[in-house]
């Protein structure tokens, strides 16, 4: 053998070691090699106990990867422009993102797609509820993954209602029923809805479980407006009709956003609210709620319309990854680890077995297996089987960048008609006022 044929031999095999040694050192996934690589995560700022235990559990996951996670927080109201700024200039500046689900319309175009990563993986999307996974997901195509996920469910004084004998209101007649009850027969307001215009559009979120389990859409198939609809009119007058005719929520609600309605029902001043079930937390907890009410609140899922099949919804804070990340790779890796079901479920079991530090605690759970865990609803007395229930018939907001004004404009005509406004020419109204914007938009072309 000539000594030429001998060194390139030796050179190719040399090669071949260096490449084998660097695929040790690789995500099992892609090849890319993660060991030592650090990715930037951007939270909103703020008391989140999910989050802070993700924190806590990084330094386990650097250890078993040898990819470092820098959490980076920033005010909720800034949150938009921080990932639109960093994805105008392809910057890098963080790897993964959190934002509200609402927020996807206008930064999918900054976020990587998903799909070819969880099909090399087989990742598996059905984990999660259909509604969730929605809301990650725009024109076929995955951009993030629902890791913190909110079901909409009725909380109420179970003493009351005892003391009463009723029964949780399965449908909105049986509300209506069992809330004049309350509220001819005790000293509270039976139940504390929100219409008060502004806050991101909360006062929407009752309005279109009325609307939509009613058969009633806020769109059709071609953008235009239709909550004006027959259906769309007798939904709203019902909804307003707590406030209005029944008056069994209290005057103040006009102006309520959903923290003041909360505050309202923890002071122990109604008997039922409905909203997002991580207030259920707020309820038991003695620095946050009146005596009466602590230990006295239990739940249901949202009624629906009679013969109707009732229609909740869901609201999601999605993890995306950034296009101009440099560390896809290990990003891709980190997201795996948050999303992984056992991470989710030992959060907050630990949170129930009160093993977690209180900055730590979180009470949310994302996945169909978790939400159907015998041992975590047992702890619960089925809390999260009322949960998955709600979550698998949940709607969804519309996914359009012009939402925000969109739901300005609903939210604002809602707290018209609250304060005496009548429902036909209010939501005839706003729905021209919609059909404008979009049609200015182009959506009509």
């Amino acid at each position: 053998m000539s000594k030429f044929r001998k060194t390139r031999m030796v050179t190719i095999f040399v090669l071949l070691l260096s490449l084998l040694i660097a695929g040790c050192g690789s995500s099992e996934s892609g090849g890319e090699s993660t060991d030592g690589k650090t990715v930037k995560v951007l939270l909103s700022a703020g008391s989140v106990g999910q989050f802070n235990a993700w924190k806590a559990r990084s330094k386990e996951f650097t250890e078993e990867t040898g990819i470092k996670v820098e959490f980076i927080e920033t005010p909720y109201e800034n949150l938009l422009e921080e990932i639109t700024a960093d994805g105008i200039a392809m910057g890098g500046a963080y790897d993964l993102v959190a934002h509200l689900d609402t927020m996807g319309s206008s930064i999918n175009q900054f976020l990587e797609p998903l799909d070819t990563f969880a099909e090399r993986d087989n990742f598996n999307l059905d984990r999660w509820p259909q509604a969730s996974v929605d809301r990650s997901t725009f024109e076929g195509k995955l951009y993030s993954l629902p890791v913190r996920a909110h079901a909409q469910m009725m909380f109420y004084r179970k003493d009351i209602f005892e003391k009463l004998g009723l029964e949780p209101p399965k449908t909105w007649e049986e509300l209506e029923t069992v809330s004049k009850k309350i509220t001819d027969k005790t000293d509270l307001y039976s139940i504390a809805p929100y219409y008060g215009a502004g806050n991101n559009g909360q006062n929407l979120f009752m309005w279109t479980s009325y609307l939509w389990s009613n058969g009633g859409k806020i769109f059709d198939e071609d953008h235009k407006p239709v909550f004006n609809s027959a259906e769309g009119l007798e939904a709203t007058q019902r909804y307003l009709d707590l406030l209005v005719t029944d008056k069994v929520a209290p005057p103040g609600s006009v102006t309520f956003g959903e923290q003041d309605s909360r505050t309202f029902f923890k002071q122990g001043k109604a008997a039922i609210w409905i909203g997002w079930w991580w207030v259920y937390s707020e309820f038991n907890d003695n620095k946050s709620s009146s005596s009466e009410v602590i230990g006295n609140v239990d739940f249901a899922p949202v009624p629906g319309w009679e013969g109707k099949e009732a229609v909740s919804n869901v609201t999601t804070f999605p993890l995306g990854m950034m296009k101009g990340s440099k560390n896809k790779e290990a990003a891709w890796e980190v997201l795996k680890w948050i999303a992984d079901p056992e991470t989710e479920l030992d959060i907050v079991m630990d949170t129930l077995k009160d093993e977690a530090p209180s900055d730590q605690k979180s009470i949310v759970i994302t996945q169909r297996e978790n939400l159907k865990n015998e041992e975590l609803n047992e702890l619960t007395n089925g809390f999260y089987n009322v949960g998955a229930d709600n979550l698998e018939v949940a709607n969804t907001l519309p996914k359009m960048k012009e939402w925000p004004r969109v739901s300005d404009i609903i939210s604002s005509a809602i707290s018209k008609m609250a304060t005496g406004e009548p429902v036909e020419p209010a939501l005839n109204e706003a729905a021209e006022q919609v059909e404008k914007l979009l049609e200015e938009a182009g959506y009509y072309d």
